[in-house]
């Protein structure tokens, strides 16, 4: 049926049938135009001029379109995006076709569609060399290899910008913007929602974000934290090695003098000579020595009232700056609070005053190169005091916790302010940035509040020396290392509960106030030194000195270095004395009552070199002279 015979009953049916007859008509003007080509050619086989290949194109070029499935309309897009040149001409005989290998036979079936090409950066980019390695046999092929650097709808690696730059949707789920998009366009005209191709949850156009990364790969941070909990352990079989170790050198060392006593003993029998105890356990030597030594004792030199409310807790004192100084409870009503009393240690007359805080005072400490002192008290912050001014020049806070106690550093670390906060936590400062904290330390195991802290002085055993910090259930060093300022801290080998510590640079020395308890009922003065075992610190004991049974009351006793010999001053509380130990004798020497509870003793050396002991009650000061007789 020609189209001149076609007849329709209405305008609606003429436009469908002339829409279906339209394909139709263009296959029959298809074969009519290849069918005269073919024999024009086999007759004369002649080829077409270049006029005639172009209006042949022109025809040809506008069916061919017609003829595609609206199905494929996303394939020829991409076909003009690859740009591949495509030529129609008319067929040709096989030689000519095997002459000109550009002809494209018009007969033969589409090629299938490829893979789109990666760019040289993605070719040239360490993951997929090491995808390429696995498949050429180098290793296994990991299937998780690509998860967090593909797209998972075109498995194609994204980029940083472009038309295929990493967004991600509303869910987290990650793709190439192009990709989403289309996804999304087609998601919606096949089921009017737009959904996730992952989870199949709803998503729109509003819900791509971008994201600026060029790998996303997850870590699994459960190694790290496996790895955490070795390293403690590790710690804390090192420390216990350390223990175990000093235990043994000690009970090595002990076994070795009851070995010559045990001679000595042997051999006085078989003499059948009767000697005293002190010469059968020592040397000629020892106890010539010991008959030399000087003995002292403590002479009541003044009692003087600080204030005369309660409230006194502290005692220190500064050789290099001759001043004395004690915490009290503040007598003015315009400035409540406490502060410290300034005493002149030639007249032991109390001086000026200064107000420092709002709470009482629990710890202070002085700097041996510069005219400062620090406070610690029971508020958020310590305050560094000019003690020539006795202003405040700068304040430190600790993430808004209280801090306990304070400490100055000397040398070359002269700068450095130490303090440690109510759950066992240290920070350092530096004097000249009080804004800053240089470093910080948080307690893992032991939160007990830290009680007093003293720097050590670099050495023989400790050459870049440290920081002692003293805590209620828990004594460490901490350690500078040698290249760094970074600081490794070591728990020493003595078991608390403890009341206080002091340490003396100058004799190297340490005295820990043990307080009673179920293990030793007793509280202990133990005057030890600090060492290193298989270069791990550790706690070398000198003495021990019993004291009370009833130890309610945080007290500090002191020790006192006159001529060769150290004293140990500490108080009883169960009995109200206050005694005095001779090292290098083992045997107290006195003791003295006194009624009020003392709650800090510190040792001092006037310019004239007279030593004295200064002992501090609720608010009064007492100060003792030691005198020597020999």
């Amino acid at each position: 049926m020609s189209n001149n015979n076609f007849e329709s009953d209405g305008p609606g049916d003429e436009e469908s049938s002339s829409s279906e007859d339209q394909p139709r008509m263009r296959r029959q003007q298809w074969q009519r135009i290849i069918s005269q080509n073919a024999e024009s050619n086999s007759n004369d086989d002649e080829i077409l001029t270049d006029n005639e290949a172009e209006i042949l194109d022109d025809q040809l070029q506008p069916m061919l379109v017609d003829q595609l499935p609206i199905e494929e309309e996303e394939e020829a897009e991409n076909i003009e995006e690859q740009a591949i040149p495509v030529t129609f001409s008319p067929p040709t005989t096989s030689r000519q076709i095997g002459q000109d290998s550009n002809v494209i036979d018009l007969n033969t079936p589409s090629p299938t569609r490829k893979r789109k090409r990666l760019s040289k950066s993605c070719e040239n980019s360490p993951t997929l060399n090491s995808q390429k390695s696995q498949a050429t046999g180098a290793g296994p092929i990991d299937d998780d290899e690509d998860d967090g650097l593909t797209c998972p709808i075109c498995l194609d690696s994204w980029e940083m910008n472009g038309e295929h730059r990493l967004v991600s949707l509303k869910c987290g789920h990650l793709y190439g913007e192009s990709c989403i998009r289309r996804w999304l366009s087609e998601s919606q005209r096949q089921s009017s929602v737009k959904v996730c191709p992952q989870c199949k949850s709803k998503a729109g156009f509003q819900d791509i974000r971008h994201l600026y990364a060029k790998r996303v790969q997850v870590i699994d941070t459960g190694l790290r934290e496996e790895l955490e909990v070795e390293r403690r352990k590790t710690l804390s079989l090192t420390s216990e090695l350390a223990t175990v170790k000093l235990s043994h050198t000690m009970a090595t060392k002990r076994l070795s003098s009851l070995q010559l006593d045990y001679d000595r003993l042997r051999e006085l029998v078989r003499a059948g000579g009767v000697m005293g105890c002190r010469g059968a356990f020592s040397t000629d030597s020892d106890s010539k020595s010991i008959r030399s030594l000087a003995n002292y004792r403590l002479y009541m030199e003044k009692n003087l009232e600080i204030c005369r409310e309660a409230g006194c807790r502290v005692l220190l004192y500064s050789q290099p700056h001759s001043m004395l100084i004690a915490s009290q409870k503040s007598a003015q009503n315009l400035f409540p609070g406490f502060g410290v009393r300034f005493i002149d240690p030639p007249t032991f007359k109390p001086m000026h005053f200064m107000h420092t805080s709002s709470q009482i005072i629990r710890d202070m400490a002085f700097s041996e190169s510069q005219h400062m002192m620090t406070v610690a008290s029971r508020e958020r912050k310590i305050k560094l005091f000019d003690v020539r001014s006795r202003l405040c020049s700068s304040m430190f806070e600790a993430h808004n916790k209280q801090l306990w106690s304070c400490a100055l550093d000397r040398n070359e670390r002269e700068h450095f302010i130490y303090a440690g906060d109510h759950r066992g936590g240290i920070y350092i400062y530096d004097l000249r940035f009080p804004a800053n904290i240089l470093s910080e330390f948080q307690a893992d195991e032991n939160f007990s509040p830290v009680i007093h802290i003293a720097a050590v002085p670099s050495g023989k055993t400790f050459t870049s020396g440290g920081f002692l910090v003293c805590q209620l259930t828990a004594l460490t060093f901490y350690e500078y290392a040698q290249a760094a300022e970074a600081a490794i801290p070591t728990r020493l080998n003595i078991d608390g509960p403890f009341l206080s510590m002091h340490y003396d640079a100058i004799q190297d020395l340490l005295l820990i106030c043990v307080r009673s308890n179920l293990n030793c009922p007793q509280s202990r003065y133990i005057l030890a030194k600090l060492g290193k075992v298989d270069n791990t610190p550790v706690i070398i004991i000198k003495t021990s000195v019993y004291g009370s049974k009833a130890t309610p009351v945080m007290t500090r006793p002191a020790q006192m270095a006159v001529e060769n010999n150290t004293l140990i001053a500490g108080y009883l509380q169960d009995k109200k004395q206050l005694i005095l130990h001779d090292v290098r004798r083992e045997e107290r020497v006195q003791t003295m009552a006194v009624n009020e509870i003392v709650y800090d003793i510190c040792p001092l050396v006037t310019s004239q070199s007279d030593h004295y002991l200064a002992a501090l009650t609720d608010n009064k000061c007492r100060i003792y002279k030691v005198n020597s007789s020999s």
